[in-house]
């Protein structure tokens, strides 16, 4: 009897600590939690696209958000160092400390590899040359066995012959030196950009 007593005792008193700790977890830990998380805490993103970069990072920073800088790309559009891309998107609510995602425009101007055009037809070579992203508004035809091919090709602002393989900022404008069999060579030279292959 007194075994069976002692039985009930302990396990009335081990009831009533699970029930005390229980009801102390329920009671603190969601507190506690949300302290942790700061679920209960937002910020709300500012919109920085089309700032400089910097005044978009001292914005974000100051209401408690960090900034990163992911990517730069080259934009005609938009100014050296200027927000093109953020994630989140501005005016959404999110936890104070949440990265936001920034994608700039570079500060150089883009540069792409000159191909080799050379013994293209003018047109063709125009045309790529285009899709590169320079500008190809000028022909000069010189004496050759063949007409319409490419002979070289020169930089307009300078008249330095560009070299196959080597960089050049985009929209370059360039002058076409085209073979023609006829006797008399003859410059053409528009001022409105792509006019001469349109």
């Amino acid at each position: 009897m007194k075994i069976k007593r002692t039985i009930i005792i302990v396990l009335a008193n081990l009831a009533v600590m699970l029930l005390l700790v229980l009801g102390v977890t329920l009671l603190w830990l969601p507190g506690w939690l949300n302290d942790i998380t700061g679920h209960n805490e937002k910020a709300t993103v500012p919109e920085v696209i089309g700032k400089p970069v910097d005044a978009a990072l001292e914005e974000l920073q100051a209401v408690g958000l960090r900034p990163m800088v992911i990517d730069t790309i080259y934009s005609d559009g938009c100014e050296p160092g200027e927000v093109i891309e953020q994630l989140p998107e501005g005016n959404l609510p999110v936890k104070p400390n949440r990265i936001v995602y920034l994608t700039i425009n570079a500060f150089d101007v883009q540069k792409v590899l000159f191909p080799d055009v050379i013994q293209w037809s003018s047109r063709q070579a125009a045309s790529y040359l285009k899709e590169l992203k320079f500008i190809a508004d000028s022909v000069k035809y010189e004496p050759y066995e063949f007409d319409d091919l490419v002979l070289s090709v020169t930089n307009r602002e300078t008249g330095a012959e560009m070299q196959i393989g080597e960089t050049y900022p985009i929209r370059t404008r360039l002058v076409l030196h085209v073979g023609s069999t006829q006797a008399e060579i003859e410059v053409k030279n528009d001022s409105t950009e792509n006019v001469f292959f349109e």
